[in-house]
């Protein structure tokens, strides 16, 4: 019956000869008993021996009775009808003497088959065992699950520590989910294994009932019950081939998981070059802002030379006014070398004013060029600030999805304690596990059902991401832009060093002209002097020529005066000309001023992006003394599981 199933599944060690022989006489006494309604022959007398292990047996068979009744009641409701219809037929006297006369073999089957329920209690004895270090090894992957978040939280974190960092972060965060849905996974496939023991369980214990009806089918057809045993027999082979399979499995598992967790070491550390590479970019950066300082300097020192200049072009201008007034006090006596002098003098205000007239070009198109450069800071000023709004906005989705994420994991921890406390209900009460099978089924529903909903929402998850890494790759790229049109910046004033240097140059070149041409004077003065020295020697002879020259001389001084004036004005439109330069001049020193606090700026923000590299370099370190410790991790679940395997 049922019954005893129930009873042999608690308490296997408690068989003995007294019981075996109370099963003996209970199945010879129920077997001789006959229904209420249709009375039955008296049975023949049995022999004394038969006689009196059947009387000295009854009490301890009567208890047996009871207990087995008291240990399994639901399974006495869950099948009564069969069994007590095949008790309560009559058996005919032929048979129950031939049964009688087999009482021995029948005792010695009863052994036979005891054994193996105790071999098979001790294979559910392993499989339990093996389920609880299962669950083990569940926790495990759960801590692994909480380590994996902890580290997804910190890199969300440093994450919104830097615009630039970001799209990296966001990299690594695709890989910890990638991680993450490849430890779900394994969760996945150890639950399935889980869920094949628990199928292999309810397997055995079928087979148990199976081995439980054959028991009480051999007590009413003993020659059936040899062909249960041999199929007792090959059902155990059965499983001791699927729990090597299953051990080969577990290895393949582990295999798996060690060229998973190599997998992401590696992966690990090549982020780790990119970010290491990234930062020598940066490094790159600065040096050529350092640059870029270095020719604002070289720029500095160039307008102070060309202050300088300027000043010895108003002093040499003041020389030459001066002289210029001796040679026209001389001009009286000297009118051929003083028209020669004035001719020379147009000439060099000529090309003074020519010169002049570039400088103003270039000093027009040095305003163009710092116009522009205005424009495209503005623009880079315009292009971070639209960073940082997306930055900002990337942070408050990062957010929502670290509350989505602990929700998510919140459902887990209930789906898992709930399996837990359904594992634990299974092993305390083994007894009812067949009327609680519906349950489970529901229960395995729920928790299929919910680990689809998480899979959704982990899906739903992985899209948001990738759209926060489309977002940060879309700043990477406006950051590129930027850098960019700080070369191009640095471009710039690489031209307008060079035009400095040109203007430089055209100044030392007039300076030298003027030079040449205060030299030259010089030697008309010294050839002056000599003509002088002649003329005295020839003035007496000329005295008289010189009184009829007299007027004539006059009348030339007046024209003189007139060029002299014509002269003087000239020299004032120049002196305005210089003063507006100077005003020009002014206004590109006020310009290259802002330049320089805008470059000021550009060196906070440097800084800054320093200080943020220095926090990246941290946050790496710490990684990497995470990645050594999940290698330590891996080792000692390699470990563990090596002893698993050892112990199976």
């Amino acid at each position: 019956s049922p019954t005893c199933n129930a009873g042999d599944l608690t308490a296997p060690k408690h068989f003995s000869p007294t019981t075996t022989t109370t099963m003996a006489s209970r199945t010879k006494t129920g077997l001789m008993e006959t229904p209420r309604s249709k009375p039955s022959p008296p049975p023949p007398r049995l022999t004394k021996s038969s006689v009196t292990k059947s009387d000295g047996s009854s009490p301890s068979s009567v208890h047996s009775t009871r207990l087995s009744l008291d240990r399994s009641p639901q399974s006495v409701n869950s099948k009564p009808s069969p069994d007590r219809r095949t008790a309560r037929v009559p058996t005919p006297p032929e048979k129950s003497q031939s049964r009688l006369g087999k009482g021995s073999e029948l005792q010695a089957q009863l052994k036979q088959i005891q054994e193996d329920l105790r071999k098979a209690n001790e294979q559910i004895a392993v499989l339990k065992k093996d389920k609880a270090k299962a669950l083990d090894d569940l926790k495990g992957f759960e801590k692994l699950n909480k380590e994996v978040n902890e580290k997804l939280k910190e890199a969300l974190a440093a994450a919104q520590e830097s615009s630039e960092i970001e799209a990296v972060h966001n990299e690594k965060d695709i890989s910890w989910k990638k991680e993450v849905e490849s430890v779900r996974s394994q969760h996945a496939l150890d639950i399935s294994a889980l869920l094949s023991t628990t199928e292999e369980l309810h397997r055995v214990q079928q087979e148990l009932a199976m081995t439980a009806d054959a028991k009480n089918k051999a007590l009413s057809h003993a020659e059936e019950a040899t062909k249960i045993a041999e199929m007792q027999a090959k059902k155990v082979e059965v499983l001791s081939s699927e729990l090597s399979q299953l051990k080969a499995l577990v290895s393949s598992e582990e295999q798996k998981k060690a060229t998973e967790g190599d997998e992401v070491v590696s992966k690990l550390r090549s982020e780790i070059e990119m970010l290491r590479g990234e930062l020598e970019n940066v490094s790159v950066l600065e040096n050529k802002v350092k640059d870029q300082e270095e020719c604002i300097e070289q720029l500095h020192v160039d307008l102070e030379a060309a202050k300088i200049v300027e000043s010895c072009a108003n002093s040499l201008a003041a020389e030459l006014k001066n002289e210029l007034e001796k040679q026209v006090e001389e001009s009286n006596k000297l009118k051929t070398s003083a028209s020669e002098s004035l001719d020379l003098a147009m000439k060099q205000l000529g090309e003074n004013s020519h010169a002049l007239h570039e400088a103003e070009l270039d000093n027009a198109a040095l305003k163009e060029k710092i116009e522009s450069m205005v424009m495209t800071i503005a623009r880079q000023e315009e292009d971070l600030q639209e960073s940082q709004r997306q930055v900002c906005t990337l942070k408050q989705e990062t957010s929502m999805l670290e509350k989505l994420v602990e929700s998510v994991k919140a459902d887990l921890a209930t789906a898992q304690e709930e399996a837990l406390e359904n594992e634990k209900t299974t092993t305390s009460h083994i007894q009812n596990l067949l009327n609680e099978k519906t349950e489970l089924a529901t229960e395995l529903e729920s928790c299929r059902k919910e680990e689809e909903e998480t899979k959704k929402a982990m899906e739903s998850l992985t899209s948001e991401l990738q759209e926060v890494s489309v977002e940060a790759r879309e700043a990477k790229e406006r950051l590129l832009t930027c850098q960019a049109e700080l070369e191009h910046c640095g471009t710039q004033i690489e031209s307008l060093k060079l035009a400095a240097k040109e203007t430089n140059e055209k100044y030392e070149r007039m300076l030298e002209d003027a030079r040449n041409e205060i030299e030259s004077l010089k030697i008309s003065l010294g050839k002056s002097q000599d003509e002088i020295v002649s003329s005295k020697t020839e003035w007496e002879l000329r005295e008289l020529h010189l009184m009829a020259c007299v007027k004539k001389s006059e009348d030339e001084t007046f024209s003189l005066q007139g060029e002299l004036s014509k002269v003087e004005d000239l020299l004032n439109l120049k002196e305005n000309e210089v003063k507006a330069a100077k005003e020009e001049e002014a206004n590109t020193k006020r310009k290259l001023e802002e330049l320089e606090e805008e470059l000021k700026d550009m060196q906070e923000r440097v800084g800054e992006a320093k200080a943020e590299s220095v926090k990246v370099k941290e946050s790496l370190l710490e990684k990497e003394n995470e990645l050594e410790n999940a290698a330590a991790d891996n080792k000692k679940l390699g470990d563990e599981l090596s002893k698993i395997n050892e112990s199976l």
